[in-house]
This record gives structure tokens, C-alpha cells and sequence, in this order.
């Protein structure tokens, strides 16, 4: 009789084992699996513009504090231009690079770029974005590239 209970035991165990299996594999493919007509409703983004990079000299700007300088903030970027822009914000780089720089004297000015005493890249990033936007239009220049930033205290 032990025999047969064991038996009995086991099948009903394999039957519990299997339709918690099933079930689980039902519930999987109902909410974590992708079906056709969800992957059909998803629209992707339209892809970015081909660009290109224009080099900018550094900009050196002073942090003045109540008397005095009190440190110098030096920043390498580089702007992310749409390709067929490049040559078109390369002849206006002159001007670029001075609205730029204006924007950074003003952002030192009232510390808008700075966290306590240190360059918030962040904000340099869209300062300098904005401002190239003005002179060479909205939507060309697609990044600012900051590659360097050092900041030498007096």
C-alpha cells in the first residue's frame, strides 16, 4: 500500500509541477513577450542629421570676485554642427566664438555656471549651445563638446 501512495503522490505532484509551468509560461508570453501589433504601434524617433565637429579656440575667462581675480576658467569645446552646416559655421566662427565668449563672462558673472567655486558643465553646455543657436540658427549646431575645463585660482 506504501507503494501506491507514493505513486499517487508523485503523479499528482507532476501534474501540480506541469500546470504551474503551463501557467507560467502563459503569463510570460501575455505581458513580457513583444507581439506584432504592439511592436507595429511603436514609432521610432526619425535619426539624427549627419555631423560634423568645428574646432573653437579656448576661452579664457576671469572670475572676479569682490576686489580682485580670483581664479582664471579655461574651456575647450568643440561644436557638433550638421554636416552640410560646417562649412557655414566655420565662416561665421568669429562671430560664434564672441557670442560664446560673451556668454561665458556673463554666466561667471552671475554665477549661473558655476557650483560654489567649481564649472558646472552642464550649464556651460547650454550656455555656449544658446549662444552659437543665435548667430548660426536653432536646430544646426546639435552638441557642444566640452573637452577641457580647468579652473587656476589667484
Amino acid at each position: 500500500m506504501g507503494v501506491v501512495k507514493a505513486v499517487i503522490l508523485l503523479v499528482l505532484g507532476l501534474l501540480l509541477l506541469g500546470g504551474a509551468g503551463f501557467g507560467g509560461w502563459m503569463i510570460y508570453n501575455k505581458y513580457f513577450v513583444e507581439h506584432e501589433e504592439s511592436a507595429a504601434k511603436k514609432e521610432e524617433p526619425p535619426p539624427k542629421p549627419p555631423t560634423g565637429f568645428v574646432r573653437m579656440a579656448p576661452f579664457v575667462v576671469p572670475a572676479i570676485g569682490t576686489q580682485k581675480v580670483e581664479q582664471f576658467v579655461t574651456v575647450v569645446v568643440t561644436l557638433e554642427v550638421v554636416l552640410d552646416k560646417v562649412p557655414y559655421v566655420q565662416a561665421r566662427q568669429p562671430l560664434v566664438f564672441d557670442r560664446c565668449l560673451s556668454a561665458l563672462y556673463a554666466g561667471v558673472d552671475d554665477r549661473s555656471v558655476m557650483t560654489g567655486n567649481l564649472v558646472n558643465i552642464i550649464a556651460v553646455k547650454e550656455k555656449l549651445a544658446a549662444a552659437a543657436a543665435k548667430v548660426v540658427g536653432e536646430g544646426v549646431v546639435q552638441n557642444v563638446l566640452v573637452q577641457v575645463v580647468t579652473q587656476r585660482n589667484l
